[in-house]
């Protein structure tokens, strides 16, 4: 039995990947990735439209709505609720905007002599997915997650701009402090943790073999780096090949890409040697407050999805290409 338009529509929205499952501060957090469940294809065994003068087969659940249409048509369903769990880890470089420091408590504000080059994280995050065909096209589903993950964030500190900020416009003059022909260099390491909340949908189609879905997905962070929540839109269109296996099941292979738009502050204080400095302290504490974003919108996708029968599916899926690098793997229950 063949995929039916409307089928394949529906698959492709609910397949926003969902573990973010993301990816330099690269999330500093959570990218927002999620693997939404696809429309499965006929197996082997499912039902076949009713032969002339038999009665046709009712659709016994609330969803999707229009279902019987489809199913009057000949094109059967899948089951129309699903779970899954997730397991993702990413790795990506961002953009550092808005830098805001402050030295031994004092208030932050922008200072030209800090500069943050450049930063990467690594993040893992396993993941609930809940979701549910409205439609015979559209699938809708909520993310609940945790996520952690460290990196480094490279810190670069004029001396003679320190000085004269911490001591006075004179601090450099006449060569006394030693700190005024040093840049002082570092790493702030940045380690976190917290909690993912999300919601996507996927509109997904099929022809034939051919399978294409446009997953879209919106997720939250609450990182214990962060003094505000992280929001990220996860844009994941794809198209792809159903190959039927001879012992039962299906397995789609498919490529894409991903877009991924998120925003977020991270802070945090880095301590560095000012000894041997008339007026300095031995010891300076830098508090920062930065605004990261990706450095890159778009990379690359690939992945297989196998529908093993009704009820149960698993999903590999990989991410490349650019600044961000991440994979993630599903499995899935349909009821």
């Amino acid at each position: 039995m063949k995929y039916r338009l409307t089928e394949g529509i529906a698959a492709l929205l609910a397949f926003l990947p969902a573990l973010a499952l993301a990816q330099d501060t690269g999330l500093l957090a959570y990218g927002g990735r999620v693997v939404p469940p696809m429309t499965p294809p006929v197996l082997p065994g499912d039902w076949e439209a009713a032969a002339p003068g038999q009665p046709k087969r009712q659709w016994d659940r609330a969803l999707p709505f229009f279902a019987q249409r489809v199913i009057d048509k000949g094109a059967d369903l899948p089951n129309p609720y699903d779970v899954g769990v997730s397991l993702y880890y990413g790795r990506e470089q961002r953009i550092l905007s808005s830098l805001q420091v402050g030295f031994n408590g004092a208030p932050l504000q922008q200072l030209d002599f800090v500069q943050f080059p450049k930063s990467t994280i690594n993040n893992q995050s396993p993941q609930l997915q809940i979701g549910a065909w409205v439609f015979p096209f559209m699938n809708v589903y909520g993310i609940l997650g945790q996520t952690k993950g460290g990196g480094d964030i490279d810190i670069a500190i004029q001396g003679s701009g320190l000085a004269q900020f911490l001591i006075g416009p004179n601090a450099c003059a006449g060569g006394v402090l030693p700190i005024c022909q040093r840049t002082i260099t570092g790493t702030a390491h940045a380690n976190y943790h917290g909690n993912t909340y999300g919601a996507g949908m996927t509109l997904a189609g099929a022809y034939q073999k051919i399978f294409f879905a446009v997953p879209i997905t919106y997720v939250t962070s609450d990182l214990t780096i962060s003094d505000t929540l992280g929001r990220t839109w996860n844009i994941a269109p794809r198209v792809g090949w159903n190959q039927h296996l001879e012992n039962g099941g299906v397995l789609t292979w498919y490529a894409g890409g991903t877009y991924l738009k998120s925003d977020m502050n991270i802070t945090g204080t880095f301590s560095f040697d000012t000894s041997g400095n008339p007026g300095l302290p031995n010891t300076t504490t830098m508090q920062y407050s930065i605004h990261v974003e990706p450095r890159d919108r778009w990379n690359y996708l690939a992945g297989v999805n196998w529908t093993i029968d009704k009820h149960w599916g698993v999903v590999t899926e990989v991410g490349f290409g650019n600044s961000r690098s991440d994979a993630i793997v599903t499995g899935f229950f349909r009821f």
